[in-house]
């Protein structure tokens, strides 16, 4: 015997606007209710005395009391504090091969070169036609002088 299918949704719809009821308290950020304190921070006014820049770290501290730590002689910190990279970023081509860096280097260089290659980007472009009409000012070397 063939039992009748019932074809019901499982998902409910209520015809009452249910979010319409709720008032969002006042300080809130969010529409759950949660109250969050809203704290306005100033941007630091840049130091300008230079006896102090010489001497401190500024902006190291990060508690509203207190004073910036004061700095120590070069002889007072480690050597690799002194190597360490603070230009452009290296690429897998300024590095050594024998290094962990390298590797994850190569290995985010061949993922942008897969998702520019999915994306259809191409890594030739032909010349544009004003690169093409180059008229050189220099004199011709001729074959025969």
């Amino acid at each position: 015997m063939l039992r009748p299918i019932l074809i019901c949704s499982r998902r409910t719809f209520v015809t009452t606007p249910r979010n319409f009821a709720k008032k969002k308290l006042i300080g809130s950020d969010s529409g759950r209710g949660t109250k969050m304190a809203k704290v306005v921070v100033e941007t630091p006014k840049p130091i300008r005395d230079t006896e102090l820049l010489v001497t401190r770290c500024c902006g190291l501290n990060k508690y509203v009391e207190g004073e910036d730590p004061v700095l120590k002689p070069d002889e007072e910190y480690p050597d690799w504090l002194w190597t360490i990279h603070t230009g452009k970023p290296k690429t897998f081509l300024d590095m050594d091969p024998d290094t962990k860096e390298y590797w994850y280097a190569l290995k985010l260089a061949n993922r942008v070169q897969r998702n520019k290659a999915k994306k259809g980007i191409r890594f030739y472009t032909p010349p544009k036609m004003h690169e093409l009409s180059f008229l050189s000012r220099l004199p011709l070397k001729h074959a025969n002088q």
